[in-house]
């Protein structure tokens, strides 16, 4: 009787080529945008993928920066996710005349400080020997019901936390 013995060397090619295909199709991005249940983004036809950073969701119940609720909008039970949801926010959640969205300062505040103490730990540095510096990029995912002055009181609060750059989410139109 003959000895049997496998192919190694074309099941290593079939290996490698397998191995190829998934590096190839493998997504760096360690954030996974999801959208709430029920909330409509707005369509964009960009191809490109929002690069990773810190991001807010506003919802018609209230507000999330990074998985934590930081506020909720005053809402009656009837308009809670309807198009009647207003987005408005309590008094004592306001500041600099209507202008700031406090809790949500203060959540910035704290991770862009969080932030900057990780650079300057960081091994990483520019040419001159500094901690890189924060980049200050928020990504922003809002529905599309969602009014321009509670957008434009999210920037203003995000840029008085020294966040600079902003990227709206949307979702991407097929076609």
């Amino acid at each position: 009787m003959g000895t049997l013995e496998l192919p190694l060397t074309s099941m290593m090619d079939i290996f490698v080529i397998i191995l190829v295909f998934l590096l190839k199709s493998y997504s760096a991005s360690t954030h996974n945008f999801t959208t709430v249940p029920g909330m409509q983004l707005p369509l964009s036809a960009s191809p490109d993928m929002p690069p990773d950073s810190l991001y807010v969701i506003v919802t018609p119940e209230g507000m999330t920066f990074e998985n934590e609720r930081v506020l909720d909008f005053i809402q009656s039970a009837a308009a809670a996710g309807s198009l009647e949801a207003k987005y408005e926010f309590k008094k004592d959640d306001l500041d600099e005349g209507g202008r700031r969205i406090v809790p949500l300062f203060d959540a910035l505040t704290k991770a862009r400080e969080k932030a900057e103490l990780l650079r300057a730990k960081s091994k990483a540095r520019t040419e001159t020997g500094e901690p890189l510096p924060f980049d200050g990029i928020l990504a922003i995912q809002a529905d599309k019901k969602v009014r321009y002055e509670t957008l434009r009181r999210i920037m203003y609060t995000a840029a008085s936390a020294g966040f600079r750059t902003f990227r709206f989410l949307a979702t991407r139109r097929e076609g």
